[in-house]
């Protein structure tokens, strides 16, 4: 069984914004092309818009699309036509049982005594370095990420790049988390604290540079288009099978 790992691009998809409210009017989205300058040939695809998110390219083969108002998130195989998905408490209680059976344990109780504590905050400190270059026309201001007092991250927000109007930043990391798993997940543990969702809220990063693990990475957005896309962009397409979700999460069967 290959398991299917996420690009480091999709760390950058912890950017987001304000759910619209039901009977709102259609309003503008965007739609973002990011790439890592060492690869330019491999393109992460992200939508915002009303709540909703749909990512291409950032898992081998599949697209993601998140609604972080209904709760609900869905993997979609276009090369084979076949989707998985549905409300995120659905998803974790079929990834547990699949996790169960491979390893020949029974699923965890998270109410019993072996309840793991939860982790300490970290300590999360953003340094505005003032305004930067502007990048693809837009003004932006450099910050600083500091983990703990470690250098974490560097990013280059655009703020007249408003995602924070469409899909709130935090619902969107937390449905991102559930709909991979926790093995599956980018995240540091320190993207939900309250300083790093308000840099996120602020704008949107055209250039991220990350320290993880002694090595360093960059982000650049190539592209961004601010438009109103159809409700089909954010849905499975018509006569797709539906299959598992552990499945196709992992590329069970392939």
């Amino acid at each position: 069984m290959k398991a299917r790992a996420p690009a480091p691009v999709l760390a950058a998809a912890l950017a987001a914004a304000l759910l619209l409210g039901v009977g709102s009017p259609a309003r503008a989205g965007y739609r973002i092309h990011e790439v890592d300058p060492e690869f330019p040939g491999e393109v992460t695809t992200y939508w915002f818009q009303g709540g909703k998110v749909r990512v291409d390219g950032a898992l081998e083969g599949l697209t993601m699309i998140v609604d972080t108002k209904a709760g609900e998130g869905w993997l979609i195989d276009a090369a084979l036509k076949r989707f998985a998905g549905g409300p995120f408490d659905a998803l974790a209680a079929e990834l547990a049982r699949f996790e169960a059976r491979e390893s020949g344990e029974e699923p965890a109780d998270e109410g019993g005594d072996e309840a793991v504590a939860p982790a300490k905050p970290h300590s999360v400190e953003i340094k505005d370095m003032g305004p930067a270059e502007r990048l693809l026309g837009y003004e932006t201001r450099r910050h600083r990420v500091f983990v703990d007092g470690e250098l974490i991250e560097e990013l280059w927000i655009a703020p007249k790049v408003d995602v924070a109007a469409e899909v709130e930043p935090a619902a969107f990391a937390t449905a991102m988390r559930k709909l991979l798993g926790d093995g599956m997940s980018v995240g540091q543990g320190y993207e939900e604290s309250a300083a790093y969702r308000a840099l996120r809220a602020a704008g949107y990063p055209l250039r991220q540079v990350l320290y993880f693990v002694g090595e360093k990475s960059t982000l650049e957005v190539s592209a961004v288009s601010v438009a109103t896309f159809p409700a089909s962009d954010f849905a499975v397409p018509k006569g797709f099978a539906r299959v598992g979700y552990a499945e196709l999460l992992l590329g069970e069967g392939e």
